[in-house]
């Protein structure tokens, strides 16, 4: 299922319906609603989707038309992966963030049900090691990768992260275990995105632990494939190979480029992100969601997409894996 992200262009339109006549030039009648999205825009697209010119594949946490009081655009405005208690606040006020958190996540649940979309997309969190994750990347973008300064660097993010890991997954499980029967309720899969950086949580082998865990639950991997491929390159995973481990349990991409830089929400071709075996997924109901940059130009949209076109129909076509509920 081709898709597009409403990031793109929400920017630039104050209606919804403006937003989808932009974006049914491209041939486009499939979106993402976008964190950047407004409640009025969100009207109008509502007016299209009753009319039945335009599909819903996924809704991005969280935008204005799903948290009440939201004034600013932000994928993470929440976290999921705050314990209960630290050392810093060993009453509180954390209790009250987490009620706060998971009653947002819900309620982008109920508006994601009320387009009949089957997914939402979070980020759950990210463990507190910010500065060794800055650190990494300016030393990859310097070309310092394979030096032993990056990779000193590299384990001691790693060091430091395992020993701050487990009570915020502790919390991204107990937030699950409550969150999961409502969105089983709604008929609608939470889907946690792969982040970008060293510090998003989970990682991929806590992702699969989380699979596991809450086999036959609505919840699935979003698998961001430029977050994917940077991550590739920063050597925190094999790109093939984590796609392969985790075949079955993705509930949807994002679609975009990363330059030679390491700097994604570009479109192809000429960026570092094999696009090819993602043909069998175009034929299914997986959304392969494009996110370009906002700032994206509409004729570099367009040859991009083009290219994914002519690329995904010459490819040999082979059977997706079996897609999660």
């Amino acid at each position: 299922m081709l898709s597009i992200s409403t990031n793109w262009n929400s920017r630039r339109h104050e209606t919804g319906e403006a937003l989808l006549d932009e974006i049914a030039g491209f041939g486009l009648t499939t979106v993402e609603l976008g964190y950047a999205l407004t409640a009025r825009q969100a009207d109008g697209i509502r007016a299209r989707f009753r009319e039945g010119s335009v599909r819903v594949s996924s809704v991005h946490a969280f935008s204005a038309c799903s948290i009440p009081g939201m004034t600013h655009a932000t994928p993470e405005p929440y976290s999921l992966c705050l314990p209960p208690r630290s050392f810093r606040y060993p009453l509180g006020p954390l209790p009250a963030a987490i009620a706060r958190a998971e009653e947002a996540v819900l309620e982008v649940g109920r508006l994601a049900a009320s387009f009949e979309a089957k997914r939402v997309v979070l980020h759950a969190g990210r463990i507190p090691v910010h500065s060794e994750a800055v650190k990494i990347e300016s030393l990859l973008r310097a070309g310092k990768r394979r030096t032993p300064a990056y990779e000193q660097a590299l384990r001691k993010l790693l060091a430091r992260r395992d020993r701050l890991a487990p009570p915020r997954l502790d919390a991204l499980r107990a937030s699950l275990d409550r969150l999961l029967p409502e969105y089983e309720h709604l008929g609608v899969t939470l889907c946690l995105e792969n982040l970008p950086t060293g510090d998003g949580c989970p990682n991929e082998p806590e992702m699969l632990a989380l699979l596991n865990e809450f086999d036959g639950a609505p919840l699935a991997a979003w698998h961001d494939l430029g977050h994917g491929q940077i991550r590739h390159e920063m050597g925190l995973i094999h790109h093939a190979g984590i796609l392969k481990r985790l075949a079955g349990h993705i509930g949807g991409f994002h679609v975009h480029d990363v330059t030679p830089g390491f700097y994604d929400h570009h479109m192809p071709p000429g960026g570092l992100v094999d696009f090819r075996p993602f043909a069998p997924y175009v034929q299914s109901e997986t959304p392969l969601v494009l996110e370009p940059a906002p700032g994206l130009e509409p004729e570099k949209l367009a040859s991009g997409l083009d290219y994914l076109r002519h690329l995904w129909e010459t490819s040999v076509p082979e059977k997706p894996p079996k897609e999660p509920r």
